[in-house]
């Protein structure tokens, strides 16, 4: 039988050895508001009066949330039901395509227990949410643990509310929970609250996707590449129609073109569409707007002269988030950016050492840095070589060197 707020309050006080007067010392919550409760005299505590006794007793993770629940009246609504049953991630609106190694990965690093702090990073429009999202619905699915989303939706105002994390940390509890921070970028994050979260709630585990990493320690970061594209020269429709980046493309041409088909007269078109976008998810789905009044030829043409305008419309931010990453490299990181450019075949570390002179570890480095920024991408199937992005290209990267 559930005892109410009054005899549960008794028995963690008396749990504690601690008398009413120093509960009231504790809490800064009068002797006789104590008195009050404990009798049954009193039994509709205000909130702010339950969270400074719940401070006092040094309540944390389920027994706080319980004793929370207890001092809440009807008027407050059902405290205890809310926490049992938030609100699910949101319904994906299509399938994702071409990204299951990096689900079942995630879902695996997540699952391990070693990283309680996941960061998918990326370009801008590299699917990043959509992985999220489809990783958060599996998990909420599979019952058993509490799945909490937060967007950061460009709204300025605190990620875990005003109350703080202690809010969340008591809502959250003991459970296995997965926290879900989209778009919430480190330099707007108090990374004290995500420290809190994670020491008050050892059943939590967060998943965040965002420009760059938050540096908290034991932090892993997950790299997002854009998706697979065709090799050069590729034409045969039957061998594109597997590669991932055509077949979103293939999929968003005909929300607005129905009936279209990849065949001999507009595959080698596609192909280099999807090369020239560099498999990035939302520069092809802005491209494949296009179509409702181009032929496959004709965006391809408007792609080469002028990628960013294409794109305006579905992703405005692409150019400027390119030219921020480029600025973020130093004057010989952009000449050698510039170099490596030229290699058709793509790049390996080894090749940076040799290009240099400096040692592999530097280099790698380099690279990975490269890689975080999402200024380069896979070179085929071989995840050790690297090309850089067209669109990093379209920048005018020897306008740069020669500045």
């Amino acid at each position: 039988m559930q005892r109410n707020f009054g005899e549960l309050l008794k028995a963690h006080r008396t749990k504690r050895g601690a008398t009413q007067r120093q509960l009231a010392d504790l809490s800064t919550v009068s002797i006789r508001a104590i008195r009050d409760l404990e009798s049954g005299r009193a039994h509709r505590p205000r909130r702010d009066t339950v969270r400074l006794i719940a401070d006092g007793l040094g309540l944390r993770g389920r027994e706080r949330a319980d004793f929370e629940a207890a001092g809440c009246h009807p008027a407050d609504g059902d405290f205890r039901l809310r926490c049992a049953d938030p609100a699910p991630p949101p319904t994906p609106l299509n399938a994702l395509l071409g990204r299951d190694e990096e689900v079942t990965a995630v879902r695996e690093l997540l699952a391990a227990g070693s990283h309680r702090l996941v960061t998918i990073t990326g370009l801008g429009g590299v699917g990043k949410s959509r992985l999220a999202q489809e990783v958060a619905v599996g998990v909420h699915e599979s019952g058993g643990v509490v799945v909490l989303w937060s967007s950061a939706g460009g709204r300025e105002q605190p990620l875990l509310g005003t109350g703080g994390p202690g809010e969340l940390a008591v809502l959250i509890g003991d459970r296995p929970a997965l926290l879900v921070l989209d778009g919430h970028e480190p330099d707007r994050v108090r990374l004290d609250d995500l420290a809190v979260l994670l020491r008050e709630c050892r059943g939590l585990r967060i998943l965040a996707t965002a420009a760059a990493p938050f540096g908290l320690p034991g932090e892993r970061v997950f790299p997002l590449t854009p998706l697979a594209v065709p090799e050069p020269g590729s034409s045969d429709p039957a061998t594109l129609a597997a590669v991932p980046s055509v077949r979103l493309l293939v999929r968003e041409v005909r929300q607005v073109r129905p009936g279209f088909t990849l065949d001999r007269t507009t595959a080698a078109d596609v192909a280099a569409l999807c090369r020239r976008l560099d498999g990035i998810p939302a520069a092809l789905e802005a491209a494949a707007c296009w179509f409702l009044v181009y032929e496959p030829a004709a965006v391809l043409e408007h792609v080469r002269t002028d990628p960013f305008a294409l794109t305006a419309d579905h992703l405005p931010g692409l150019r400027d988030t390119l030219d921020s990453a480029v600025r973020g490299l130093d004057a010989a990181e952009v000449s050698l950016l510039a170099r490596l450019t030229g290699l058709d075949a793509g790049w390996s570390v080894g090749d940076v050492a040799g290009l240099t002179g400096i040692p592999a570890a530097a280099g790698a480095r380099f690279v990975r840095r490269l890689v975080l920024h999402g200024l380069v991408r896979p070179a085929g199937q071989d995840r050790t070589r690297f090309r850089t992005l067209d669109l990093v290209n379209a920048l005018g990267l020897d306008h740069r060197v020669a500045v």
